[in-house]
């Protein structure tokens, strides 16, 4: 006697499972349409095996005719040896390699080929009965080739478990181990069948990896943004390495609203939610409503993206125009009034960034610098220069981890003029970047970026290092220059053992305090207003001077800058240009006299013309510094340039 309850158990657990991958949001989704047919393909083929069992036992005494036995055990093997083909499907998409699948005939082949048995076995069974057939009782007997299906699951079995090694990198290790398991679960399902055939366990059991499956791979919470209602932040992830591993060519948009955090201030965090559902409802009516190619993706904080195979790259602009479009401008959200501002940008993979991470860094940094306003730049009309320069800050991050490893960083000097000694006194050091792959970069560039990744400490920490040893190499050399100039950036400002690291270096080189000037832009000056404080008085108490660099390039708090003990203020160079400006001339006449009178000095910065010079020396400057003299030096042209201007 059969025991059916297996079966029965099977059912009901395809059931369950079947109704909860239908309600999910992304049930339209290919990958999850495959996982659909494998569940009910496998239904079908475990309602055919528990009707045909159960018709044995119901009717065999009674039944004469064994064309429904043969339809029943017909339906139960060809559904059943269609599972193993559905569920390469699903491993094709799922670990989104049709592309490679569609290229090589060979692989075509290899799948179409062992189903292709399966129902050429079937089919002459009809005519003459080797595979299967009832006897005279109506007995189930099985023929000489029905071992022949066995053969033909053996090579699915084969081909995909090859197939999970081979693209084992694209998938979690709790995922390829899910996958994995089904081969030989249903391995198993198949010996135990063969050798206890009273207990119907084969599909209970083929249910069952498949239940791991759905827990396991196809977890919603790591696909979909419930929110939102698009694919996930931890999707695209997932997604973009896969396709970067495979080598697979896809176009990506990726919009973010720039004015996001203004909105979420505004707004609130449910309320904004509701404005990013509608700028996915816009993105999927743009993108999704005559073309279904395209995957969407919330990245969190206001930042979309759509990843397409598209070759119809026309439709894919026009598209992404009417999207910029519809997220652009003004907007009513009940009696308020709100503007929403968009950046938008338009990629090839791998053609534009041959890399995950520098892909994902531009993603996180683009909107910084392509134009907003609705714009959507296509990176592939960009000329030579653009393109190197998005690269160059792609890869910004990885040259300054690389130049603090291997010390890669130059110190350049610019001389100082001293008006009233008529000769160069000091200097100002300056940090130089030159990477192998883009030259000299920008310290604009990388200082900004050390700013926001962290690595500024670092870098502050080799700047004072290398200065005053430089120092010290001058005052053993009897160069003729009294202190130098070094920036502290806005971090080493409010740095707590900022004092200490001072003091330790010019301990460790034997430098007199005053023979090292730390310049503080404004912006630094008047932030965190304490330990700044703190940090100026108590370095200015051991004798250390400061200077207060960029004057005039933000709004100069006279009370806070006479507060703090600064010894120099430099006007910036955007003040030093407009010097004939009859404003900027009054404006300037003005602040030297002021800052005199307090008992600061001043130092010119940007001076590149003799008429400029003239006009600084005539407003009282004491310092002149600038091209007119000399452009930053590297220590060695520094220190002839010095030298030879003493002998003068």
């Amino acid at each position: 006697m059969k025991i059916l309850y297996f079966d029965l158990s099977a059912i009901l657990v395809l059931i369950v499972m079947i109704a909860l991958l239908f309600q999910r949001k992304d049930r339209s989704n290919l990958t999850n349409k495959l996982l659909m047919m494998v569940y009910l393909n496998v239904l079908a083929t475990t309602i055919f095996d528990l009707w045909s069992e159960a018709y044995n036992i119901w009717f065999l005494a009674t039944e004469t005719d064994s064309t429904f036995r043969y339809f029943l055990y017909y339906g139960y093997f060809f559904s059943r040896n269609l599972t193993p083909p559905l569920f390469q499907l699903y491993l094709c998409s799922l670990t989104d390699t049709w592309h490679i699948l569609k290229k090589k005939k060979w692989m075509q082949l290899l799948f179409i080929a062992p189903y292709a048995m399966v129902c050429l076995l079937l089919c002459s069974n009809i005519f003459f009965h080797e595979v299967f057939y009832f006897d005279a009782d109506l007995i189930y007997i099985r023929g000489p080739l029905f071992y022949g299906l066995h053969l033909c699951a053996f090579m699915y079995f084969l081909s995909g478990i090859t197939f999970l090694i081979r693209f084992r990198k694209v998938l979690a290790a709790d995922k390829l181990t899910a996958l994995i398991c089904f081969y030989p679960w249903n391995l198993i399902a198949i010996l135990i069948q063969a050798f206890v055939p009273e207990f119907l366990v084969e599909m209970f059991l083929n249910t069952m990896s498949l239940l791991l499956i759905s827990n396991i791979v196809q977890r919603p919470e790591e696909v979909i943004n419930p929110i939102i209602g698009i694919r996930s932040h931890i999707a695209y992830t997932a997604d973009m390495k896969k396709s970067f591993y495979l080598k697979k060519p896809v176009h990506i948009l990726i919009a973010k609203i720039v004015n996001y955090e203004s909105l979420l201030t505004i707004l609130g965090n449910d309320a904004c939610n509701g404005m990013m559902k509608h700028v996915s409802d816009q993105m999927k009516d743009a993108l999704i409503r005559k073309n279904n190619t395209a995957e969407l993706y919330y990245l969190e904080n206001g930042m979309f993206a759509a990843v397409s195979e598209s070759e119809d790259m026309q439709y894919y602009r026009d598209a992404s125009s009417t999207f910029a479009n519809a997220i652009y401008g003004s907007f009513q959200y009940g009696k308020l009034e709100l503007e929403m501002d968009s950046c938008l940008s338009v990629f090839r993979c791998p053609q534009d960034f041959d890399n995950y991470d520098s892909m994902m860094s531009f993603i996180h940094s683009f909107y910084s610098y392509l134009p907003s306003g609705g714009n959507v730049t296509f990176l592939e009309d960009e000329n030579d220069n653009r393109k190197f320069s998005f690269h160059l800050r792609n890869e910004i991050d990885r040259i300054l981890s690389t130049a603090i490893a291997e010390k890669k960083f130059e110190m350049y000097y610019q001389p100082i003029y001293s008006v009233t000694e008529n000769r160069f006194k000091s200097a100002e050091a300056l940090i130089r970047l030159k990477d192998e792959k883009y030259g000299f970069i920008s310290p604009q560039l990388f200082i900004a970026a050390a700013e926001k990744n962290g690595t500024i400490l670092q870098i502050g920490e080799y700047v004072l290092d290398e200065v005053c040893r430089f120092m010290a190499e001058c005052s053993k050399n009897r160069l003729p220059i009294e202190y130098i100039e070094l920036n502290l950036s806005m971090k080493q400002c409010v740095q707590m053992d900022l004092k200490d690291k001072v003091l330790y270096y010019l301990d460790k080189y034997d430098l007199k305090p005053e023979q090292i000037n730390l310049e503080i832009t404004e912006t630094a000056a008047n932030t965190s207003q304490d330990v700044v404080d703190h940090n100026m008085s108590s370095l200015s108490d051991h004798g250390v001077s400061f200077s207060l660099d960029d004057f005039g390039t933000g709004y100069s708090n006279i009370s806070r800058i006479i507060s703090l003990p600064f010894h120099i203020v430099k006007i910036d160079k955007s003040m030093t240009d407009k010097v004939f400006d009859p404003k900027i001339n009054a404006v300037l006449k003005y602040n030297i006299q002021l800052l005199k009178e307090i008992g600061m000095e001043i130092v010119v910065e940007g001076v590149e013309t003799e008429d400029v010079l003239n006009a600084c020396k005539d407003m009282g400057c004491d310092y002149i510094q600038g091209y007119y003299f000399s452009k930053p030096l590297p220590q060695q042209q520094f220190v002839q340039f010095i030298t030879a201007h003493c002998a003068s």
